[in-house]
Order: C-alpha cells, then structure tokens, then sequence
C-alpha cells in the first residue's frame, strides 16, 4: 500500500471514529412526561441513554416516580407490583427507583435509562388514603438498546446521600448550577431542597409544625435506589436553603428527615 493510501485510510477511520464520539457527545433526548385528568401521557418507548426526563403536571399536586421493573414480567405481575405500590411505604421488592424532578409543576432531572421496562406512577395519596396511580395515573415505558449514547452531564455541585446524612460543600455561589445527586446509601433517598424565609434558621425551620410557614419549596430529586445518580439543574438566588429526605426508613418507619438527614446549605 502506498503512503498516499494508507493516509486516506487513516483519516477515514480518524473521520469514523470522531463521528462516533460526536454521536456519544449529544445533549440528552428530551422525555417528556405530561400529568392531567387522571392519566400520564408519555412515548411508548424510548431509546437507552443519559436522557433529561421533563415532568409537566396539571397544578393539582402530583408526585410522579420512575421505577424499573425487574425482568421480564407478565402484564398481571406489572399489575401486582403497582397494588403493592399503593399499600406500601418503601419500593416493592425487585423494582428500582431511579429518580424523577420531586418539587412543583414542571421540573427535570437527566438520569441514565438503561435497557428494560420502566413503570411511571403518580404516589401522591388523595383524600381516600390511595395513591394516584391506583386511580390510573400510570403509565410503563420500553426502553430499547441503541447504538449511541449522550453525553453525560458535567456537574458543578455534588451533593451525597447516605443513611442518614448528606454530604458535600455546605456553601455555594449563586447561579445556574448541574447538581448531581448521588446515593450511596443501602436504602431509597431523596432530595428536597427548601428556601428558608429571611430570619429563619435551621433549627426553627425543624422546630416548625408546618414548613409552609417557614420555607418555600424550590427543587428536588425524587425517590432513587443505592447507588444510583441523577442530574438536577436549579438556579439558586443568594439566601439560605436546606437539605432534607422524607423517605420513610422501614425499619423504624421515621422519615429519614427525623434520623438526621437534613443539612442547611448558604448560597452567598
């Protein structure tokens, strides 16, 4: 082969190998997850990726979760799993709750959905003690192989979930930020993330009967498994805030908020 040949070889194959890392460097596909009279709207099925999963609901209070449904289960099984889901405080045995926007209307999250069959369940409870998902807001997802891959998100903060604390810095800069929240705990956690009204500080916020008096929901990470990521981008004004996980802990049955996990947080 002569040098000119094997240059035109070279690069085609640099061309190639740079058109696979382009399709590996794409922002995460967008799923959007839409919440109104009673059902969830959302694709049939989507493909395997760091994806940005976008919940709009209707304003009538809703908490939609993410779980993946273990193996390859009969319709009836996916049926069984989601009565017990409306019974039981933790996740079903065999599911997995890999993360979902966990504060207001709309909000978004960018976690890693891999190959398998995903169940999207409302698990706000109405005034009959049912979570909504028992009353058909519901709604399962195929998630199918693909041979590309987006890129993961550069985080700009980290904030650590363990039993039963958070960890990471406890001041930030203001400003647009890509929080990854990480669970490296044994059990389900969340973040929720409150903004403390002027003059409130954590101990009173604790002390409060109703955090509505004393705080305003600003975001938050839902319900994820053990060793689990998500993506949480948020922008926080210069105040102070606070960390804090409602889990339940199964054994005790206490949220976690009441074993110690909640942590203040200035942003300055």
């Amino acid at each position: 082969m002569s040098i000119l040949s094997r240059v035109l070889v070279a690069s085609a194959a640099l061309l190639a190998a740079c058109g696979a890392c382009s399709r590996r460097a794409e922002e995460p596909p967008t799923l959007t997850v839409t919440v109104a009279g009673g059902a969830i709207s959302a694709p049939d099925s989507v493909r395997a990726s760091w994806t940005r999963l976008r919940v709009e609901e209707d304003g009538q209070g809703h908490l939609v979760e993410l779980f993946r449904i273990p193996g390859e289960l009969p319709d009836a099984a996916v049926a069984a799993l989601r009565a017990a889901m409306d019974t039981a405080h933790a996740t079903p045995r065999g599911m997995v709750a890999v993360g979902s926007p966990e504060v207001g209307d709309t909000g978004e999250v960018v976690l890693r959905l891999t190959p398998g069959r995903y169940l999207l369940g409302c698990v706000r409870r109405g005034t009959d003690g049912h979570r909504h998902l028992a009353g058909g807001e519901w709604k399962t997802i195929d998630v199918i192989a693909g041979d590309a891959d987006a890129r993961e998100p550069v985080a700009t903060q980290e904030v650590g979930m363990g039993d039963f604390a958070f960890s990471g810095p406890g001041a930030w800069r203001p400003g647009r930020q890509m929080v990854a929240v990480v669970n490296r705990g044994r059990q389900d956690h969340q973040l929720r993330i409150d903004r403390l009204h002027p003059g409130v500080t954590l101990q009173s916020w604790l002390a409060a009967a109703e955090t509505a008096s004393v705080s305003t929901p600003v975001a938050g990470a839902a319900r994820m498994g053990p060793g689990l990521t998500v993506y949480l981008p948020l922008t926080l004004e210069r105040g102070e805030y606070v960390f804090y996980c409602l889990i339940p802990d199964p054994a005790s049955g206490k949220p976690h908020v009441m074993l110690g996990m909640v942590r203040g947080l200035k942003v300055e």
